[in-house]
């Protein structure tokens, strides 16, 4: 006899905002993943714990980069532990990962938080969910 499994699938969102864009893209996902009957927590990634990380069966970073291509100031802890040298090279193996990056052409430093992050999740192993996505201000589209 096939037993199905009743247990939904977590798809863990977090978002690291400066004006708050990243936060209505995250919720937005959200949504969209409940709707699929996705079981989703969307919160600021400074408000997430990285050690908790290699547990994640799925995690979509949605993530603004500013000014002169710095990162939010929510996701400067995060980004510490994730380029400590101690953390081997298949601390993320299992884990499917996407980024998506809110920038703006105009800048010359364009996307930098969402490319860099998406590079050291591969590094650390990490499965690629998606290719990552690059969102732009200057598009009609936004």
């Amino acid at each position: 006899s096939c037993l199905l499994s009743t247990k939904m699938v977590l798809l863990r969102i977090l978002y690291a905002s400066q004006t708050g864009n990243a936060q209505d893209v995250a919720e937005r996902l959200g949504r969209e993943g409940k709707r699929r009957h996705f079981e989703t927590h969307v919160s600021s990634i400074d408000n997430y714990n990285p050690v908790n990380l290699p547990q994640e069966s799925f995690a979509i970073f949605v993530t603004s980069t500013t000014g002169q291509g710095d990162p939010p100031d929510s996701f400067k802890r995060f980004w510490r532990f994730l380029l400590k040298k101690s953390l081997p090279a298949n601390s993320l193996n299992g884990v499917a990962c996407a980024v998506f990056g809110l920038g703006d052409t105009g800048y010359v430093q364009y996307n930098t938080t969402g490319r860099r992050l998406a590079v050291r999740l591969n590094a650390l192993g990490a499965d690629e969910l998606l290719p990552i996505g690059l969102g732009d201000d200057q598009h009609p589209l936004g």
